[in-house]
């Protein structure tokens, strides 16, 4: 797998999805209210909807082939269907959600060699696509949440959030690093389960249709499934949420088996290396990894909840026999509410380590017959200010530093201006 895929496959799991619909709803979440009284009557009848749109802008300003700016951005339509409400069925519900990207990739059009994408919403092409059609049922007092349906191979797992704007810290990581994980916005058949042993323990479990052909264009709006399937993707995770010094905190360790056709990175059909003999690589029929996660609030202001400070590390291992970066970790920090005037306010910042394998470094000090410089590790970096205009829009100015982009040690690093804007209308 050469640079250049590792950077389409960081493209193509550009991931933002949306929040669960939340409990405590109200009409001055969205920049169009409460359409004269129907949104609220809709809600109470069991019905939502929410169109949700994001645009990210970023600029290259060192590093790179050229200092340019680009944009993209996606549109989304969810909706929710509250069963019980409608029907009368005891803990059901049903939701849809569509999508639709356009723009262009800062990390292509600038040429900036880095790992992963400077704008995680760019991604599978400008389409409008399914994104998630499924039934949900809560069973046992809702200690026992199941999902049937198309599902995103993201959300369900590795749940991080999409608040930077850089692809490393956005979203289900795993994801940009394996092959055959397909995030946000291609969806997959697939099911997923959560249940709670006991109140701070519970175990998710999720299995998905592994598809390529639903990442293509035209198949952005079939209900069906192609012909193509290569296996399945299982992920098994176990999620504890304690309260340590009475602030909440949530600490997962997750596993993955991706069933398949997978290129060895290494070695041919004989065992040999692939960069010395030039053959067709070996084949593998699964790949596997596992990850940890790590979210805890560590200081809450007493005089107003929504000021505080969380603390976040991650870590992601790969298949070393399949996958061009092995293993990806990032740590920082969340800071709601950095002024006591503006409550609202965000402050994060993110810093990350991406490893290429070293098995694809040296195939490619073989390829090229020892002459070129072979990839080891990328440091990204990112902070942002989130600013909530209003509960419906929020912008987020960024600052994203890539030392080593694609890993090289010699390349000068990477620096770049960015705008996120979300509205919710």
């Amino acid at each position: 797998m050469t640079n250049k895929t590792i950077v389409a496959a960081g493209l193509l799991s550009a991931c933002v999805g949306p929040g669960v619909f939340a409990a405590s709803y109200s009409p001055d979440n969205f920049l169009l209210g409460d359409w004269n009284g129907e949104r609220t009557r809709l809600h109470e009848q069991g019905v939502d909807f929410q169109l949700t749109y994001v645009n990210e802008l970023a600029y290259n300003t060192q590093g790179g082939d050229t200092h340019k700016g680009t944009y993209s951005d996606q549109l989304m339509i969810d909706s929710n269907f509250d069963l019980q409400k409608l029907l009368g069925w005891q803990g059901a519900s049903f939701r849809m959600t569509f999508s639709n990207r356009n723009g262009e990739s800062l990390t292509a059009e600038a040429g900036t060699h880095t790992l992963l994408a400077a704008q995680e919403i760019y991604g599978y092409g400008s389409v409008t696509r399914l994104v998630q059609f499924y039934y949900q049922q809560q069973l046992l007092d809702d200690r026992l949440v199941v999902k049937l349906g198309r599902l995103p191979m993201s959300g369900d797992v590795f749940p991080f959030s999409c608040k930077f704007q850089n692809l490393t810290f956005c979203g289900t990581v795993p994801g940009y690093i394996t092959p055959n994980w397909f995030t946000w916005p291609v969806s997959q058949w697939g099911a997923a389960v959560a249940g709670k042993l006991i109140d701070e323990l519970t175990v998710n479990a999720s299995l998905y249709q592994v598809n390529p052909r639903f990442t293509e264009n035209g198949q952005g709006l079939n209900f069906g499934s192609p012909s193509g399937t290569t296996g399945y993707l299982a992920v098994g995770e176990l999620a504890w949420t304690p309260r340590l010094n009475g602030l909440p905190g949530t600490y997962r360790v997750g596993v993955w088996r991706n069933a398949g056709d997978f290129n060895d990175v290494y070695r041919d059909l004989d065992g040999q290396p692939i960069g010395l003999t030039g053959k067709a690589p070996d084949q593998h029929d699964s790949a596997r990894g596992f990850y940890a996660m790590v979210d805890q609030r560590v200081y809450q202001d007493p005089d107003n909840s929504a000021r505080g400070l969380n603390l976040f590390a991650n870590f992601i291992q790969s298949d070393r026999d399949v996958s061009y970066v092995e293993n990806v970790w990032h740590a920082g920090a969340f800071i709601s509410g950095p002024f006591a005037a503006r409550p609202q306010d965000e402050i994060g910042l993110a810093l990350g380590r991406l490893e290429v394998n070293e098995k694809s470094a040296r195939r490619i000090r073989q390829t090229s017959g020892y002459t070129v410089a072979a990839p080891h590790t990328e440091y990204p970096m990112e902070l942002y200010y989130g600013v909530s205009v209003t509960p419906a829009l929020t912008l987020r100015p960024n600052v994203q530093y890539v030392v080593n982009p694609g890993g090289l040690s010699g390349d000068k690093s990477v620096v770049v201006f960015g705008l996120k804007t979300e509205v919710s209308f």
